[in-house]
């Protein structure tokens, strides 16, 4: 294909991403939104685990936009669709730097950010950053290892440590990648085994000093981590999460690429030792980025953000055999085919994205309300949220078990906020006395509504 063709497929993508997901992000804070922005406030504090998880890059991210955005959602949310760009570029340039040819690279990173699971949550809640910014660091420090730039890919890996916990994985997946590459120069497996010891000791180190930080800091244990994320060691968990963690990373990929597949003719590639390389790069980043989380009772499409990539290695691999098997006028029609698809595929986007949305939404009017009701009582006092669940979406999904925090961040802690009844977190916890309630307001099928 032209350069410029290519280049015009690609801003398609491009805008498409942005209609996608750039309309419905930043309608309000929803649950851990409200902890982390509390949290950030304080810099003194960056280096511990006030939400009882240890992810200073996010902090830093809540503070920057705290004190740029104050309490206004929307520019945290085009903060969060910022990084899905950045990820976006940090992939392509991965996929350039294992060897892959610009078109699909390219098409591949694209893929990976129209993914019709995990990236929307990723984006439209605002706590959601996390994954993005575990992908864009671990990326980053993937693509400066292949470039042989181990100091970098050492900070990298690093920064990733501290954006979410299954970065602690990096070392080992770079370590294997190391292996393989050295399996494909030959020699002996004492010389293979030196090789890989100089090319991942600073990966290893900067595990180190962050495993170090991260106990310093008062952060959970898998001892005493809550109930949804302590590990569960039986088969049913197991198979539960292989499926579900399959058809988040794989659908969208592979059937695009079925249809890039079809749209081209059918060829018949095959596929050779450096491409076989790259799949086995791309399954050891999917096995070992699950690795952390395919245990858990508590199954989110959030843990599939990252091990995505390695999907996307796959699909860029053996996407660059089927281009390379057709005439590029065949290959400018297939990608065509596979951008017009996605874009008739668009009110599915908007569709999915309804709920995050809605969700948020409900947040904003009842923050709006908490600061109304906090400007005509002086003195502060106890609201009650009657909660009606018969439909999406409720006090409960949209708040948690945080609403206290939220009004502690909203109105400066003059007014104490109780859901009744109250979320499944809070099961156990006694309430307060409802009867000394200031004002009580009705959430119902996403309408508030106050009671005298």
């Amino acid at each position: 294909m032209s350069r410029l063709f290519t280049r015009a497929l690609a801003c398609g993508a491009l805008c498409l991403i942005a209609a996608a997901y750039a309309c419905d992000a930043g309608h309000g804070f929803v649950k851990d939104d409200f902890g982390w922005i509390l949290a950030s406030r304080d810099w003194s504090t960056l280096l511990e685990a006030p939400t009882g998880f240890f992810r200073p890059v996010v902090s830093v991210s809540f503070a920057l936009n705290y004190a740029v955005f104050g309490l206004e959602p929307l520019g945290y949310g085009l903060t969060n669709l910022a990084m899905l760009y950045a990820c976006l570029g940090a992939l392509v340039l991965l996929l350039r730097a294992l060897g892959l040819a610009s078109f699909p690279a390219t098409a591949s990173a694209l893929l990976w950010a129209l993914n019709f699971q995990g990236i929307n949550m990723a984006v439209l809640w605002t706590s959601g950053r996390t994954a993005l910014l575990l992908t864009l660091w671990g990326v980053a420090a993937a693509s400066a290892f292949t470039l042989r730039h181990r100091v970098a890919a050492a900070l990298f890996a690093a920064l990733a440590m501290g954006s979410k916990e299954e970065a602690f994985m990096l070392p080992a997946v770079l370590t294997v990648w190391a292996f393989i590459d050295a399996r494909q120069r030959g020699g002996n497996h004492r010389d293979s085994a030196r090789t890989v010891a100089r090319e991942t000791w600073l990966l290893w180190m900067a595990f180190a000093v962050m495993l170090v930080l991260r106990s310093d800091s008062g952060a959970f244990t898998p001892a005493s981590a809550p109930p949804l994320y302590r590990y569960v060691f039986d088969l049913a968990t197991l198979a539960g999460n292989l499926s579900g963690y399959a058809d988040r990373v794989g659908t969208t990929p592979l059937l695009a690429l079925l249809v890039f597949w079809l749209a081209a003719g059918m060829p018949r590639p095959g596929v050779d030792a450096d491409h076989r390389r790259l799949v086995a790069k791309g399954v050891v980043w999917i096995a070992l980025g699950f690795a952390p989380t395919i245990l858990l009772p508590l199954r989110s499409s959030l843990y599939g953000v990252m091990p995505g990539v390695g999907m996307a290695i796959i699909v860029a691999a053996l996407a660059e055999r089927v281009a390379a098997s057709v005439a590029p006028r065949v290959l400018a029609r297939a990608a065509l085919v596979l951008l017009v698809a996605f874009a008739a595929l668009l009110p599915v986007y908007r569709l999915r994205n309804a709920r995050y949305v809605r969700e948020a939404e409900l947040s904003a009017v009842i923050v709006a309300e908490l600061s109304r009701i906090s400007a005509s009582s002086p003195s502060g006092g106890l609201v009650v949220i009657r909660d009606v669940r018969t439909s999406r979406p409720t006090a409960e999904q949209a708040f948690g078990p945080l609403a206290d925090r939220a009004a502690l961040l909203m109105t400066d802690g003059k007014l104490q906020v109780w859901i009744e009844p109250p979320p499944v977190e809070l099961a156990g916890v006694t309430p307060p006395d409802l009867s000394q309630a200031i004002a009580t307001l009705v959430v119902e099928q996403g309408v508030v509504k106050r009671n005298p």
